[in-house]
């Protein structure tokens, strides 16, 4: 009986013992596990921030350079020097961002592809970075200089404005695919909710 005593005691002991060995060792495990979560999360959050600063930088140039394509909106409010800004701004920032969307390839085809229609962007030639719109339509706007001639190619065109709008709403709607739209909305609205919160703070403490 003495015998067995003390081995249910020492099973007690042994059993506490490795209790207490195993719970910092769960503990440490599911907080390893939790701070990956975390981190994806926050990695995932600061991607889809850089995706909507994107959208910000590019969407307002895309929708000049389709305005004054299409001879639409604002279009006589910006010059021949603005376009070509305009679409250096543009190769600069995809060349920056595109990596952080899911379907970078894809999203730079469809963006040289409407790019293309309205510059000519091949190597060498005088008409190297030219516009490829119709100049006749635009040099009878008044505030026109004769300089900007020189910023188009001579006797083009514009070509085919169905093509035009189908490649750019091609390249709109695989940015908007790719920006996550849910989650950026969200993201977005969270952002709004915390600066008026702010704002009523400050107001409150005045």
């Amino acid at each position: 009986m003495e015998y067995s005593t003390d081995y249910a005691w020492n099973s007690l002991d042994i059993a506490k013992t490795l209790i207490l060995i195993a719970t910092p060792v769960i503990g440490g495990i599911i907080a390893f596990r939790l701070s990956k979560i975390e981190k994806k999360k926050w990695t995932s959050q600061r991607i889809i921030e850089k995706r909507l600063e994107f959208y910000d930088l590019v969407v307002p140039d895309l929708n000049d350079l389709y305005c004054y394509y299409r001879c639409f909106g604002n279009w006589k409010e910006l010059t021949p020097i603005d376009i070509i800004q305009k679409k250096r701004k543009l190769d600069k920032s995809f060349n920056i961002y595109l990596y952080i969307f899911k379907d970078s390839e894809g999203l730079s085809d469809t963006y040289y592809s409407f790019i293309h229609y309205c510059f000519n962007t091949g190597t060498g030639g005088d008409n190297k970075g030219k516009i490829k719109m119709n100049l006749s339509k635009r040099k009878i706007l008044p505030n026109w200089d004769s300089n900007w001639d020189n910023l188009f190619s001579w006797d083009q065109e514009d070509g085919d404005q169905d093509k035009f709008h189908e490649l750019y709403e091609d390249l709109m709607n695989l940015i908007k695919n790719e920006l996550d739209v849910d989650q950026s909305i969200a993201l977005k609205k969270k952002k709004i909710i915390k600066q008026h919160e702010e704002k009523k703070n400050r107001r409150s403490s005045k």
